[in-house]
């Protein structure tokens, strides 16, 4: 059996048979630009060996919707650091105003928010204040996308997740708050955001096209940031209707969802996500690749097992030891994604060290991926 990268992604997607392990480097894709220089031969290698995934959507203002602009707006500000800027941004409600405030860097360094948006449970009643109108879904970016892609990999459907969605307006803190002093509020904030992204879901099936559908967001609602109740309440209650109608569609579903995730697994099966990333092993996760394969086989798609950190920190040895222990355990599934459990390019300035790991991850997991041939 000899199949294109899309073909073989979409089997994995779709529990058929492949002809190998497929082969990622999370964050690459086609028409990528370096944030650096050194990224260059990464990127060059990556768009020739790995199976790639791309990305496309259609706006969903969660706030606001169509009136998003109408309601929200955004300042630009200089600090006193000239590699810096604040980004102020302000939500007018009809019980009045919000603000949040994040620092981005100009140099391509990660940003961080020094105010959030939603402080206590008075904001959260802003937020449930304020009026919605869906915006018209267009796909004519996803089938330029397609189209550009080819049989190089696959393209998602981007969508925002509803949890995620309330969690990125209060930061994990305040989330926690409110798990347990204003639950019956955080859960309308929630199911607000879910029917949001529901009803942008079944617009855009009903276009016709069935796409793989990825968000982000249950990982900020398992241990330890929050409980196994607040992952049955806020995640499992809202994401199966959503994967249910992604399926009746005739869509599929990757997930990503950092933490420890073993207690989940049969509950993502259940909720019927059909990939899920990034599988982190211990320390940051609790994910036993072979143990988990020997006990859910087939029924989910396992993509990733290799620690970002183990690529920024390890010799090139480990990364080879790292690569064979992981295909060794997840290829028996059928369904095995290799992959780090962050975006390559999330650096600015990446050291020799990782520059090496990741040509090494990239060339020596090809050529393992390979040797799996005899699959299907």
């Amino acid at each position: 059996m000899e199949l294109t990268n899309r073909q073989r992604l979409m089997r994995i997607f779709q529990c058929q048979p492949i002809d190998r392990p497929a082969l990622k480097l999370w964050g690459a894709h086609m028409g990528m630009k370096a944030l650096h220089p050194d990224y260059q031969p990464v990127i060059d290698k990556a768009l020739q060996c790995t199976d790639l995934f791309g990305g496309a959507s259609s706006p969903l203002h969660l706030l606001g919707g169509a009136l998003h602009k109408q309601y929200v707006s955004v300042e630009t500000r200089p600090t006193a650091d000239p590699l810096w800027e604040e980004r102020v941004t302000t939500v007018r409600t009809p019980l009045g105003n919000m603000r949040s405030v994040h620092r981005s860097s100009l140099i391509g360094d990660p940003g961080f928010t020094t105010e959030y948006l939603i402080k206590d449970a008075s904001d959260l009643k802003k937020l449930l204040s304020m009026p919605y109108e869906p915006e018209p879904v267009s796909v004519e970016g996803y089938h330029r996308a397609v189209a550009e892609m080819g049989e190089r990999g696959i393209v998602t459907y981007g969508l925002p997740h509803a949890g995620y969605g309330v969690q990125d307006l209060c930061g994990s803190e305040t989330l926690a708050y409110f798990s347990v002093d204003d639950r019956e509020l955080l859960d309308e904030a929630v199911a607000l955001f879910a029917s949001r992204i529901q009803a942008h879901t079944q617009a855009v099936l009903a276009t016709g096209i069935q796409p793989v559908f990825a968000w982000v967001g249950p990982e900020v609602f398992v241990p330890p940031l929050l409980s196994p109740r607040d992952f049955e309440d806020f995640v499992f209650r809202y994401d199966k209707p959503l994967c249910d109608m992604i399926h009746n569609g005739g869509g599929y579903v990757w997930v990503h969802s950092h933490n420890k995730v073993s207690r989940f697994l049969s509950r993502f099966i259940e909720m019927g996500v059909d990939v899920l990333n990034p599988l982190e092993p211990p320390k940051n996760g609790d994910i036993d690749l072979a143990q988990e394969v020997k006990r859910y086989g087939d029924r989910i798609g396992w993509e990733g097992n290799i620690e970002i950190q183990e690529l920024l920190l390890s010799d090139s040895k480990r990364i080879e030891q790292l690569i064979d222990e992981c295909l060794e355990a997840g290829a028996p599934s059928g369904r095995m994604i290799l992959c780090p459990s962050a975006g390559f390019m999330e650096y600015a300035h990446p050291t020799a060290q990782y520059i090496e790991n990741l040509m090494r991850y990239l060339e020596y997991g090809y050529m393992r991926v390979n040797a799996y041939r005899t699959m299907g």
